[in-house]
């Protein structure tokens, strides 16, 4: 847009020193008709161009506006989408939580209903997060690796490689093949060997 404003006022400005350069000699009969039709053409031209300078302008203006609008349309539908991104996963726990404060309402004094209860309730969080592509880092038996497992302390161990994971204090998930939280682990490591 500005290019087009500043080409329509370059013309314009040309146009207008054509029309002050044109000089009428009171001497001239015949031409003297003539110059003057040709002055009455260029501001007519100059008139014209101006017209159309604010009508580019106009629209230019418009379409700022338009645009101005668009993005302030698509921050508020990105803020709108930030606040409920969350709205399906608290509605998929909401059975859980449900289920968790059904078996302490009916545990009444017996231990087994509550752990009973929290078997159940531990199944649905594994088919809500199946559900959802949340899955556990594999790790009993497999090599330490870095990227999925975080290594809490080591133990000596004949039975197994060194670099073995054999116990996990707390587990790991990734969500859609994304880590979500490192697994802690307990690793093995060679015995030193004694002296003989």
């Amino acid at each position: 847009m500005k290019k087009v404003k500043n080409e329509v006022d370059s013309q314009e400005s040309a146009v207008e020193e054509d029309v002050e350069g044109v000089e009428v000699d009171a001497d001239v009969e015949d031409g003297g008709n003539e110059t003057v039709s040709e002055l009455e053409e260029l501001k007519a031209e100059v008139d014209g161009l101006r017209t159309l300078n604010a009508s580019l302008q106009e629209q230019m203006l418009r379409v700022q506006a338009e645009a101005e609008n668009f993005r302030k349309r698509m921050q508020r539908e990105k803020d709108e989408f930030a606040r409920f991104a969350r709205e399906g996963f608290v509605r998929d726990l909401l059975p859980v939580k449900d289920n968790l404060e059904r078996a302490l309402l009916h545990a009444g004094d017996d231990p087994q209903t509550i752990v009973e209860g929290v078997k159940l309730t531990l199944e649905q969080f594994a088919s809500t997060f199946k559900a959802m592509g949340v899955e556990c880092v594999e790790c009993q038996g497999k090599a330490f690796d870095p990227e999925f497992h975080e290594a809490m302390n080591q133990i000596e161990s004949d039975e197994h490689e060194p670099n073995t994971v054999v116990g996990e204090l707390q587990k790991g998930y990734q969500l859609n093949g994304r880590l979500l939280r490192p697994a802690m682990v307990t690793v093995t490591k060679l015995k030193p060997k004694e002296n003989e």
